[in-house]
C-alpha cells in the first residue's frame, strides 16, 4: 500500500511538474502601456548661427552636454579619404591654452570627461561632469572645439594609428566585402569611399589638417545639447559667452546620394581566407519617410535580433554554427538594408 500511495504521488508530481513548465511556455501576458512624457525642452539660436537645446533630465547631479557638428566624412574630397578622422584624432591632443595631459586634468578635477567622435554626416565633442561645473565643462568644450592645437608632434603618430587601422579592416573579409557593397551602392559619393590607401594617409600634412578643420568646424553647422541637472539661465550664458562670437562659417552642404541598385554579383577574393563573408542588400527608404519605422520593426524580426527568423532557420532548424543577420544602415536621407 504505501509503494503504491508513493507511486501515485510521484505521478501527481510530475503531472503538477509538467503542467508548471507548459506554464512557463506562456509569456506573461503584456501590461497596459505607460503614457510616454518627455522631459520639457528650451531650444535657441545665437546671432552666429550656432544651435541650442537644452533639456532638463534625471535625479542625478551630473550634466551631459554635446557639441555636435555637421562635419565629417560626407566633408571628404575624393583625394581626402579619413582626413576627417585625422583631424579629429589631433582635436583631443589639446587646445592652444592647455596641452592634452592639461585638458584631461581639467576634465577630471569636475568629475567628468571629453571625447571627440567622427561619423559619416557629423563629428562629436562630448562632454560630463558634475551639475555644480556645468559652465566649466562647456568652457572646456569650447576651447576644444575652437582651439585645437594641432601639435606637429602628434601628427606622425596619429598617422601610424590610423595606418595600422586600415591594415587591419584590410585583413578582415567583412571590412573587405563591406568595402566593396559600399562603393558599388554609392560609387564616388563620399558614402562610397570607405578605405584610403596607405599612402594616401602617409602623404596627409598638417596644413591639410589644418584647412579641412577650418573649413568645416564653424558655427553654422553646430547644435549644442545639454542634458541632465543643470541651471538653465547659468548654462545659456556660458554658452553665449564661450561661443557667441565664434565664426559663422558656411552652412553644412547637403549631398544626398543617389545609390545604384542592380542585380549583380561582385567578388572580392582573399586568397587563404578560411570562410567567405557574403552581402545582399539594396537602398530603402530613409527615416524621413513615414513607413521607416515599420521597416525597422521589420528587419528585427526578419534578422535584426538572435532571435529573429534568419538565425532561427540557419541555427535551430539547419543546426549550422554560422551567424547570419540583417541590419538597415542609415545616413543623412539615405539608407540601406543588407
Amino acid at each position: 500500500m504505501t509503494l503504491q500511495k508513493t507511486g501515485i504521488a510521484l505521478l501527481m508530481l510530475a503531472l503538477c511538474f509538467g503542467a508548471a513548465i507548459a506554464q512557463k511556455d506562456l509569456p506573461p501576458a503584456g501590461g497596459q502601456p505607460k503614457d510616454l512624457v518627455l522631459p520639457p525642452r528650451t531650444t535657441l539660436t545665437l546671432d552666429n548661427g550656432l544651435r541650442v537645446t537644452m533639456v532638463p533630465f534625471g535625479r542625478v547631479p551630473k550634466l551631459s552636454v554635446v557639441v555636435a557638428i555637421r562635419a565629417g566624412k560626407i566633408s571628404e574630397e575624393p583625394d581626402q579619404v579619413w582626413i576627417s578622422d585625422l583631424a579629429g584624432d589631433m582635436m583631443k591632443e589639446g587646445t592652444t591654452t592647455r596641452p592634452a595631459k592639461t585638458l584631461a586634468r581639467d576634465a577630471a578635477r569636475i568629475g567628468g570627461s571629453i571625447t571627440v567622435t567622427v561619423g559619416n554626416d557629423g563629428s562629436q565633442v562630448n562632454g560630463s561632469a558634475l551639475s555644480d561645473f556645468g559652465t566649466d565643462l562647456i568652457a572646456l568644450l569650447a576651447d576644444v572645439v575652437r582651439n585645437p592645437a594641432f601639435p606637429e608632434s602628434e601628427l606622425s603618430r596619429l598617422k601610424g594609428n590610423l595606418i595600422r587601422r586600415l591594415s587591419v579592416a584590410k585583413s578582415q573579409p567583412d571590412q573587405l566585402a563591406s568595402e566593396k557593397f559600399r562603393n558599388v551602392l554609392y560609387g564616388d559619393h563620399p558614402y562610397g569611399r570607405r578605405m584610403p590607401s596607405e599612402a594616401a594617409l602617409e602623404a596627409y600634412t598638417l596644413d591639410q589638417v589644418r584647412a579641412f578643420y577650418r573649413a568645416n568646424v564653424v558655427a553654422a553647422r553646430t547644435h549644442i545639447y545639454v542634458s541632465g541637472m543643470f541651471d538653465q539661465t547659468k548654462v545659456e550664458a556660458a554658452i553665449r559667452k564661450a561661443f557667441g562670437d565664434w565664426p559663422r562659417g558656411d552652412e553644412p552642404a547637403i549631398n544626398v546620394p543617389k545609390p545604384v541598385s542592380s542585380r549583380a554579383v561582385y567578388v572580392v577574393d582573399r586568397p587563404g581566407s578560411s570562410q567567405s563573408t557574403i552581402i545582399i542588400g539594396l537602398p530603402v527608404i530613409n527615416p524621413q519617410n513615414p513607413d521607416y519605422l515599420a521597416l525597422v520593426q521589420t528587419n528585427l524580426l526578419l534578422g535584426g535580433a538572435f532571435s529573429s527568423r534568419i538565425t532561427s532557420n540557419i541555427r535551430e532548424n539547419k543546426g549550422y554554427t554560422y551567424s547570419p543577420y540583417s541590419t538597415i544602415s542609415s545616413r543623412y536621407r539615405d539608407a540601406y538594408w543588407m
